[in-house]
């Protein structure tokens, strides 16, 4: 199976492992699927001859669960954990998707802090704190979130893709799940 046809991937050689022990689960890996590299700019670039279409947008339930549970979780948790300089890793599927995650369905945008499109932090803020928070979630959480999940980052010109919105709501929405298309 190619890169264009394989379902959402999991990265991670130990999660191969893992998921070859709970039951022999097939997972299409290959070089062509590699993650997403920064550009000069610092922007992640996708490979050359990656999918356009959004891996995530067409997975099923159990394999978004499996790449939540087995790639997501765990690698965020870690990044998390770096960025607050604790010595475990804190996170559960409840720290983004919110206390009443299954009875939302893990819809998202929920949970997390709403976002005013209008005032995004950012790495420039007075306060040394919400700058480097800004920063940190712009330059290490949306590049690995977009190449956990295979789908595209946001682009400005058509208003599609990966955002601080796919995760944060924005300010004045209430829906689960509402998404804001802007960046």
């Amino acid at each position: 199976m190619s890169c264009a046809t394989a379902p959402v991937r999991l990265r991670h050689l130990g999660v191969l492992g893992v998921l070859g022990a709970l039951g022999g689960l097939a997972l299409t890996t290959s070089l062509a699927c590699a993650p997403a590299t920064r550009s000069a700019g610092g922007t992640p670039s996708r490979p050359a001859n990656a999918t356009t279409i959004d891996d995530w947008a067409i997975a099923s339930w159990e394999d978004r669960h499996d790449t939540m549970t087995f790639a997501v979780l765990p690698t965020m948790s870690r990044l998390f954990q770096h960025f607050d300089g604790a010595p475990y890793p804190d996170m559960t599927c409840r720290t983004c998707h919110g206390r009443d995650a299954e009875a939302v369905h893990y819809a998202m945008p929920h949970g997390l802090p709403a976002l005013d499109p209008a005032h995004l932090p950012a790495d420039s803020d007075a306060d040394p704190k919400m700058a480097r928070i800004a920063k940190f979630m712009r330059d290490d959480v949306t590049p690995t979130m977009v190449d956990l999940l295979g789908t595209p980052p946001y682009d400005p010109r058509t208003k599609t893709g990966f955002s601080c919105f796919t995760c944060h709501p924005s300010v004045g929405s209430s829906a689960p799940g509402s998404r804001a298309s802007v960046q």
